[in-house]
């Protein structure tokens, strides 16, 4: 096999504002690198496969398509009154074919051009499936398209990886497109167990299961300078710690005087003797800022970078988290955790492939619900800290090992 192939990756989280989006493309080149060592890879970013709308001038005016943005009052105004809303994507899965015939045609819009042009030169389309395959999301539905596009009017090998699927009887629209386009893709790659049996549901025989990609990365290759000098700035050197943060899904936090859950469970779990470090990257969490000062913790926020939070979690006793990606953070770091609920079943997901004792994480929306279990399982990782990160480390060491062969089945691809 030539082992200098052209990768066309779709859907670049480096500019996300989520730290472990932003951990996901460094880690998936590094598989795909892993199959492929001398592999050109471009890149579609997030933001290229999310942008839904292009406006159209009218004929009189050039005709001319742009992108859809966040114009000023006064420009939108102007722009309203002389062009026209448009979209080159299918809205169903009975309007793909519809849609690769305009395409191909030059008839769709500006962003069918550029992708052409690239798949044209690519050996092979992968698709970073992070955090869109579900809920009908407008990068989502694209990114099936394009690769259902690239494989059935192009020709060329394409595949969806490191995907969450979570399709269910609420607005289904995603769910034709899945079930038209995944049997025609030479890899269908879901990152935990929930997303498989999800898909083997909807009748798709072809899906595989690899551990989420961040598990490739290597926490060993990262400073620990810059958190060490945090730790020591802010007292924390000699002290015990747990680190908390809150999760996608929306959460009671404080309102003027009234303090929300979330700071009742802080103030409950400093009672076990710790000190608090409240973890916060995306803008709906920042209100933990305030939670910090409300409860004399400490507020690690969004000045950090992903790879920060190896060394914060590996000294941390525990941590409580409804975010996927901090948690395979702690687990590579060794440290135990206690999974609050996300927007779909990957934290589920996530616990299973960790083999750990809770599967089922708790409900960030109603916290009052079980605070004192939460504190009561915290008190229970403090004891038994030891024996459950020794656990941890061996275990995400064999997704790593697991994760890491998802760049072979890629590079399977391109013989098939």
């Amino acid at each position: 096999m030539n082992y200098n192939e052209t990768i066309l990756l779709i859907n670049d989280n480096s500019a996300h504002i989520n730290w472990g989006a932003q951990a996901t493309p460094p880690a998936l080149s590094e598989i795909i690198r892993h199959g492929l060592p001398d592999a050109d890879i471009s890149a579609l970013s997030h933001a290229w496969l999310a942008n839904r709308y292009h406006r159209q001038l009218q004929p009189l005016l050039g005709g001319y398509t742009f992108p859809e943005k966040k114009w000023p009052r006064l420009t939108r105004m102007i722009l309203n009154r002389c062009s026209s809303l448009e979209s080159f994507y299918p809205e169903v899965a009975d309007d793909f074919d519809h849609w690769a015939d305009e395409w191909l045609a030059g008839r769709g819009g500006p962003q069918a051009n550029e992708f052409l042009r690239l798949a044209e030169k690519a050996d092979i389309v992968v698709y970073n499936g992070e955090n869109s395959i579900y809920r009908n999301t407008p990068e989502g539905c694209h990114g099936i398209f394009l690769l259902w596009l690239v494989k059935t009017r192009l020709g060329k090998p394409a595949c969806i990886v490191n995907h969450t699927c979570q399709q269910n009887s609420v607005r289904p629209i995603m769910t034709g497109m899945i079930q038209l386009a995944f049997p025609e893709l030479d890899l269908v790659a879901t990152r935990e167990p929930c997303s498989l049996a999800n898909l083997q549901s909807l009748g798709i025989t072809n899906p595989q299961c690899f551990p989420d990609v961040v598990f490739a990365l290597k926490p060993e290759d990262y400073s620990r300078d810059r958190v060490d000098q945090w730790r020591h700035r802010h007292g924390l050197a000699d002290q015990i710690y747990f680190c908390l943060s809150a999760s996608g899904l929306p959460v009671s936090k404080p309102h003027g005087t009234w303090d929300g859950e979330v700071l009742a469970l802080v103030r409950d779990l400093k009672s076990l003797g710790l000190q608090a470090v409240l973890m916060a990257k995306d803008p709906w969490c920042l209100f933990l800022e305030e939670v910090a000062q409300r409860t004399d913790s400490l507020y690690f926020g969004p000045d950090h970078e992903y790879h920060d939070l190896w060394p914060l979690l590996e000294g941390a006793s525990f941590l409580v988290s409804g975010h996927y990606h901090y948690v395979i953070f702690g687990a590579m770091a060794g440290c135990p955790f206690v999974p609050l609920s996300v927007n779909n079943h990957k934290m589920q997901g996530l616990c299973e492939m960790l083999e750990w004792e809770r599967t089922q994480p708790f409900d960030a929306t109603y916290l009052k619900s079980c605070r004192t279990e939460i504190v009561a399982e915290g008190q229970q990782l403090i004891n038994n800290r030891s024996h459950l990160s020794a656990h941890l480390k061996n275990k995400s060491q064999q997704l790593h090992t697991e994760a890491l062969k998802l760049g072979k089945a890629i590079a399977e691809c391109l013989s098939t």
